[in-house]
């Protein structure tokens, strides 16, 4: 590998003041080929790939100062994330600077006395002109705490199928990157990890996980590992190759936290302390290490050219993030199936959840999926009380057009054909060679199915139509029902609502051509009583609304920026509360064949495989 442009050493000497210090040498011919009007700039990303939200990590860096030899070198801020430091002859330079890291997520860095994540964008700035030289990283744990590190980067003296390419613990980390960009897609953990390390796929994994664990848990680490062996084996035979040499898998344990992110050697995810108890959470922890790993593939290689050449001070929009996120979501779910870690019926289950949840978004009305990709840096990262009403999440309805556009083109190539071969495609054409797929993709599509997906586009993912779940369940022998939840409602009431979603006893959204947005009830109004009865919480608003008819009116108390008002609100009736997906008695042949080719398990017959209320989720 030639000389590295940049030389980083992050230390972090006392983990309680929650600080990484960085120090980044330039040899003088780095210094000779980046330096332009006696000048040099040194840059911090303004945000991270695959999360779509300018998050300006710069406000996290103090005492940048900058020396060359003995002398100390005027630092001059150019803008939000740009250092410009004086050079005034040939020579090597050095940067200094600490980063406050305080915030647990995989997008942000944190540290305290029991760990440190390392979010590299938010931590490391570089040097334009040296983005594409190697990188040379130098880690060095705080003394005496026995630290190990976790991280998808080779190390120093690790050869390349070498029979432990993760290395021993030690005092000192050296690792390597072949580009800033390498660098920064991969992030570092340092703590008392417990570690697993196992082969999948062909090829080397370690899984590190940190943090509280409930305890009595069903669910062990050794079977975590033998069930992402199956599932990353699920992935690899899927697409024909890994594309890495080795794989790591950081899991952070802590109350209150879900999220993932994906990199093209690893991946950083955080889950609650139930995840290894709770077999609800724990096939949530395999999915979202599912989503997360598949995305080595489709979002890290398998991009459009926005997101493979960018800039990290600026957005990168594009109107495709339905294809990285929805055939993810789809492909991370699916593949829980394909490798038996989940049944037909929990598949079944998820796949309700989630339409549901669709249709409950009347955003979903006015914002088309390419629309929601390229508004992602202002909608969905952003969200706000209004989302709800003008936007649809590019992973939710992308999920479930994927999987229903699974079972169209199932259908229509009598099962010769699947989404497996739009995605491999994409692959071979586009991801294994490092080309980006053009904006376009539907002729890609079409070319993987030999069939023509006008209609698919033009109404599903240019358009703002549903997937016609309902209407391709049918194919396989499954019935979508919607009715009322009759546990909800007075003995043969036809069931009402305000049209809103509450929490805590306030209104956090209110629903586009509802009651509560006719009557005027606004995000934040705390609700309080209902004709003149007090209301402990959302449920007492339920259960004061169950007896009621669609046209009757209501008088809602609230306060409103602690004044109180009174709301006259006319009821109307509510939309279904009660999901089911069912198989029929009796089906022909042919559609038994189908659903068993479709979920690897003979039709049930005569079976309610999943229902789910939805009454909670509003008021």
């Amino acid at each position: 590998m030639p000389a590295p442009g940049h030389r980083f050493v992050l230390s972090i000497p006392t983990p309680h003041t929650h600080l990484v210090h960085v120090e980044l040498t330039l040899d003088a011919d780095a210094v000779a080929a980046a330096a332009t009007g006696g000048g040099l700039d040194v840059v911090l990303p303004a945000w991270s790939p695959g999360s779509y939200l300018i998050r300006d990590y710069a406000r996290m860096v103090r005492d940048l100062t900058a020396t060359a030899g003995d002398a100390t070198l005027a630092v001059t801020k150019r803008d939000k994330h740009t250092w410009r430091i004086a050079v005034p002859g040939p020579g090597p330079v050095t940067v200094r600077y600490a980063v406050y890291a305080h915030e647990l997520t995989v997008r942000t860095s944190h540290v305290d006395a029991t760990h440190a994540f390392v979010h590299a964008p938010a931590t490391f700035v570089h040097v334009p002109a040296l983005r594409d030289r190697p990188v040379a990283l130098e880690v060095r744990p705080p003394d005496g705490r026995g630290w190990r590190l976790a991280c998808g980067l080779p190390r120093d003296g690790v050869p390349a199928g070498a029979p432990d390419p993760f290395g021993p613990v030690a005092p000192t980390y050296r690792l390597r990157a072949a580009s800033i960009d390498e660098l920064y897609d991969s992030p570092l953990h340092l703590g008392h990890d417990e570690v697993r390390r196992f082969t999948a796929g062909g090829k080397p994994f370690e899984l590190a996980v940190w943090g509280d664990r409930l305890a009595g848990g069903a669910f062990s680490l050794d079977t975590l590992v033998t069930d992402l062996t199956a599932i990353v084996d699920d992935h690899v035979a899927r697409l024909g190759v890994a594309p890495y040499d080795h794989y790591t898998f950081v899991l952070m344990l802590s109350h209150d936290a879900y999220g993932g992110l994906e990199h093209r050697a690893s991946s950083a995810n955080l889950h609650n302390p139930r995840a290894l108890a709770v077999r609800k959470d724990y096939e949530g922890l395999l999915e979202l290490l599912s989503h997360e790993f598949f995305h080595a593939w489709n979002g890290k290689r398998i991009a459009p050219p926005q997101l493979l050449d960018f800039d990290y001070g600026r957005e990168a929009h594009t109107r495709c993030l339905w294809v990285m996120e929805g055939l993810t979501s789809h492909y991370d779910r699916w593949a829980l199936r394909t490798s038996g870690r989940i049944g037909a019926k929990t598949f079944l289950d998820k796949l309700l959840d989630d339409w549901t949840r669709l249709v409950a978004i009347p955003g979903r009305r006015r914002h088309s999926l390419e629309a929601s990709s390229f508004d992602a840096w202002i909608k969905l990262y952003k969200p706000d009380e209004s989302n709800l009403n003008t936007t649809v999440s590019y992973y939710l309805k992308g999920g479930l057009v994927a999987t229903t556009l699974d079972l169209e083109i199932r259908r229509r190539t009598e099962g010769a054909r699947s989404l497996d071969d739009v995605l491999r495609l994409l692959w071979t054409e586009h991801g294994a060679r490092g080309v980006g797929h053009p904006e376009d993709v539907q002729p890609l599509f079409e070319r993987a199915t030999g069939l023509s997906l006008d209609d698919v586009f033009d109404r599903q993912i240019r358009g703002t139509d549903d997937p016609p779940l309902a209407a391709e369940l049918r194919h396989v022998g499954l019935e979508l029902r919607a009715a009322a939840d009759p546990a909800t409602t007075a003995d043969g009431a036809t069931p009402v609502w305000l049209g809103a979603t509450a929490g805590g006893g306030r209104v956090t959204g209110v629903l586009d051509d509802a009651p509560a947005a006719a009557a005027g009830l606004s995000p934040g109004d705390e609700l309080i009583a209902v004709d003149g009865l007090r209301v402990g919480g959302d449920g007492d608003v339920r259960a004061m609304l169950a007896a009621r008819r669609p046209g009757d009116t209501v008088r809602l108390a609230l306060f409103r920026r602690h004044r109180l008002l009174d709301l006259a609100v006319t009821l109307a009736e509510a939309p279904p509360t009660k999901w089911e997906i069912a198989a029929a008695a009796d089906v022909p042949a042919e559609v038994a064949a189908r659903y068993q080719a479709w979920l690897g398990e003979p039709y049930p017959g005569a079976t309610v495989l999943a229902t789910i209320s939805t009454t909670s989720r509003s008021v």
